[in-house]
């Protein structure tokens, strides 16, 4: 089964924006693009922004030839092994902004501190895409840089760079806080819409979702505990929950690594085995078996397996399982018993009463 995460909750808006940059924009991981973004944003800005300045014919060009470095620094970005380096290498975007808005002041062009506040952006970048105190840590050469954008060094220019400083960690530390519980929030609400509440296993939610990943070679299993409706009935549904949450505990411990179990409703359990032929899922689930016996669980369960070929779906292999399922529990219950993958397919077969 291939994994993969998926988001349950609507996507933000700043994430379809960046998903409409080109394909070679995107490259690199999430803090790379951002960082790409940043660079593209701050030479926009100059650009536009300059004639307001009442630029000389020499100033202009100096501006061209920054647009041009900045070209050049989006273009390299593209050949950087970005998965190969640690997160923190995207500090790279926001030291080149900000070396860039100094080297620009420093060539004769009047711009007199005007982009001086672009230095807040690298910081909110660094709020927002990369760990916190991060911030912290491009302020030793943000503070020299700013310095000279802002004028070079005089005592207004120092004063508006110890307040600059000041904002820029505020900002920084304010939005990595925010970012990271937001992270937090969102995955406890996706983990909790995925789980089911009683069994701690995943739900029908997320059993669809994980559905749609099968592959061939992976198999199917469904478990139906036997005579559950008696046992509530005999027992009070108070006795039922406790062994549908013994029953998921042992499923949670006793599955291997990349094995994934869903309550599919009721007392009905789908395990989803990858990589795994049927005769080593029966395997699987024997062993589930004689832990649940010698855990003293209160009832038995009948299992069905079915494994996907390159013919097979993995609704058909549901299917077949099902079918599997029923016929184990024609044969007596407590029981596995297996469908070919061409064979066993159709409606469940057997008594309506689990």
């Amino acid at each position: 089964m291939r994994h993969r995460r998926e988001d349950l909750l609507p996507e933000p808006r700043w994430r379809r924006l960046l998903r409409r940059l080109p394909p070679g924009l995107r490259a690199g991981g999430r803090p790379v693009v951002a960082g790409r973004v940043l660079v593209l944003v701050t030479t926009l800005l100059v650009l536009l922004t300059t004639p307001l300045l009442v630029p000389t014919g020499r100033d202009l060009l100096v501006v061209a030839a920054s647009a041009a470095g900045a070209a050049a620094v989006l273009a390299g970005s593209l050949l950087v092994p970005w998965r190969r380096l640690p997160a923190a290498a995207a500090t790279a975007f926001p030291l080149l902004v900000m070396a860039g808005l100094a080297l620009l002041s420093r060539t004769g062009v009047h711009v007199d501190g005007a982009y001086a506040p672009l230095f807040v952006l690298c910081f909110v970048f660094t709020g927002l895409v990369l760990v916190p105190r991060t911030g912290w840590a491009l302020l030793p050469a943000a503070v020299p840089l700013h310095l000279v954008v802002a004028g070079g060094p005089s005592a207004p220019a120092a004063t508006r760079t110890v307040v600059a400083a000041c904002v820029w960690i505020v900002v920084s530390e304010v939005l990595a806080d925010l970012v990271r519980r937001q992270r937090a929030a969102t995955d406890v609400l996706r983990r909790d819409a995925r789980t089911d509440p009683l069994t701690t296993v995943g739900n029908r939610r997320d059993l669809e979702a994980r559905m749609r990943l099968l592959a061939p070679g992976d198999s199917v299993v469904v478990v139906d505990l036997d005579h559950f409706k008696q046992l509530n009935d005999s027992r009070g549904h108070a006795c039922g929950d406790e062994v549908l949450r013994d029953f998921g505990a042992l499923l949670a411990r006793g599955l291997r690594r990349g094995d994934h179990a869903a309550r599919f409703g009721g007392e009905e359990f789908v395990l989803l085995l990858p990589a795994t032929p049927t005769s080593a899922a029966v395997d699987v689930v024997e062993r589930l078996r004689e832990a649940w016996a010698a855990g003293g669980g209160a009832t038995t369960f009948s299992a069905g397996c079915a494994t996907l070929d390159e013919s097979t779906s993995a609704q058909q292999a549901l299917v077949a399982a099902d079918a599997a399922l029923y016929a184990a529990k024609d044969a007596g219950r407590d029981r596995t018993r297996s469908a070919a993958a061409a064979e066993g397919w159709g409606p469940r077969v057997g008594p309506s009463d689990a």
